[in-house]
């Protein structure tokens, strides 16, 4: 006989990717017992560039949640600096199967607790202040023991366990996966600053890139939120970061000084917080005996743009689509459902994170950015591609592949012909 404590479906990390998961279960079979955990109260802070793209829209649109975004400012184009100062100013593109071609940039303190608060609508039961400890398998279901914040035990029981709890997942520890290695990882800093120019010097909201510029073979951003809020932050290669002995703080200080440069007015510099991100370039197994991985816990981190909320989410979704029709049936049937999942999300994103790593690797060299940008700069296709590989699930195809080829070799004056001929 199950305890009072008995759910089908218990989500460790109340983010995105785990509250859409719950919001995805409740809206296929609202009977469904659905509980999420959390060691943090929400709402709480989260490091990260805080942009949401179509994507994210998408997946708020799917169960009618869009209005959550309602009040916040939309964003409307890229703007992506190389080195020698080339900039390019593009407008965000149309995007395969995605209605909206738009972002907002809403800090993740309020984001993360609206889409919580959406499953707790929905019916899911929240337990925040509790963090997992691990889990035990029984005949007919898991046992997952926590710990509230006196220390006191906490054990519940379910049919299907979901770890959801970041790129430092208990939940992939209890199972025996690694962390990704220093090379699929990168580490990274956020601050908030107030900007009263910002908007005035890019001339519209837009997002703003840095290649290969305040940090070599590193990224760095300034995302424009509501009024004169801006989140910014700067991120490279956790192996090469450790290589050369970098210091984080100094490199965002280096940023700032970019943006002064540039004439933004940087002030009231504050909630600076690093944080690590777990590359899609090296995933670990996702499906595993009634337990999933989604999210960062499962590396789903973009590896050129470091974005991960949309995968995550979706993630979530697609677990809930394929399991939850089998969580009152036998555990190979369930298991197979969540074997599902897996190839699933690998087939839809496997090819989009492989033409992501590969993107990467040419960002990481001066020259080839410079000459990627340069060739952006002449060639509008090539720079919506860009964009889609930041912000949707683009890959390079065959005929990608060629062209860009082709465009490498290239004079830049005759592709800016060209360009202009077939427009």
């Amino acid at each position: 006989m199950k305890n009072k404590y008995f759910y089908d479906v218990v989500i460790v990390g109340a983010g995105p990717s785990g509250s859409n998961a719950a919001i995805s279960y409740k809206n296929l079979n609202p009977d469904l017992k659905v509980a999420i955990f959390d060691k943090a109260h929400f709402p709480r802070d989260k490091s990260c560039g805080d942009a949401i793209g179509p994507g994210v829209i998408s997946a708020l649109k799917r169960f009618n949640n869009e209005h959550i975004l309602k009040n916040d400012p939309e964003v409307v184009s890229t703007t992506l600096f190389g080195p020698k100062n080339i900039g390019i100013h593009n407008y965000i593109p149309e995007v395969k199967n995605k209605e909206d071609s738009i972002v907002y940039v809403i800090p993740r303190y309020d984001l993360d607790n609206r889409i919580f608060d959406l499953a707790k609508k929905c019916g899911a039961v929240s337990y925040e202040g509790f963090r997992y400890i691990n889990f035990e398998k029984k005949e007919d279901s898991l046992k997952v023991k926590f710990e509230d914040e006196n220390k006191q035990e906490f054990i519940i029981e379910t049919n299907l366990l979901i770890g959801a709890d970041g790129a430092n997942s208990r939940v992939r520890k209890s199972l025996n996966i690694k962390q990704n290695s220093d090379w699929h990882k990168a580490i990274a800093i956020r601050a908030y600053i107030d900007s009263p120019n910002y908007v005035d010097v890019f001339k519209e909201r837009t997002l703003m890139f840095e290649i290969n510029v305040s940090a070599i073979k590193g990224y760095a951003w300034a995302f424009p939120s509501k009024g004169n809020l801006v989140n910014i932050g700067i991120g490279v290669p956790l192996s090469l970061f450790k290589k050369e002995k970098m210091n984080i703080n100094n490199l965002l200080d280096e940023f700032i000084n970019t943006l002064s440069k540039r004439g933004v007015k940087v002030e009231n510099l504050r909630m600076e917080k690093s944080f690590l991100l777990p590359f899609a370039s090296s995933r670990p197994k996702l499906a595993h005996d009634r337990v999933a991985l989604i999210g960062d816990a499962g590396s789903m981190i973009n590896p050129m743009s470091g974005e991960g909320i949309f995968y995550g989410m979706e993630a979530g979704y697609l677990l809930a689509k394929d399991t939850f029709e089998l969580l009152d049936n036998n555990i190979d049937k369930l298991n197979f459902g969540i074997k599902n999942y897996e190839n699933r999300f690998n087939k839809r994103f496997g090819k989009h994170f492989l033409s992501c790593s590969l993107a990467r690797l040419v960002f990481q060299s001066p020259f080839m950015t410079k000459r990627l940008l340069a060739i952006a700069s002449a060639d509008q296709h090539t720079i919506d591609f860009v964009v889609e590989l930041l912000f949707d699930e683009a890959n390079l195809t065959l005929k990608e592949t060629i062209l860009l080829i082709l465009k490498f070799l290239m004079p830049i004056n005759i592709l800016k012909l060209l360009n202009k001929t077939s427009n």
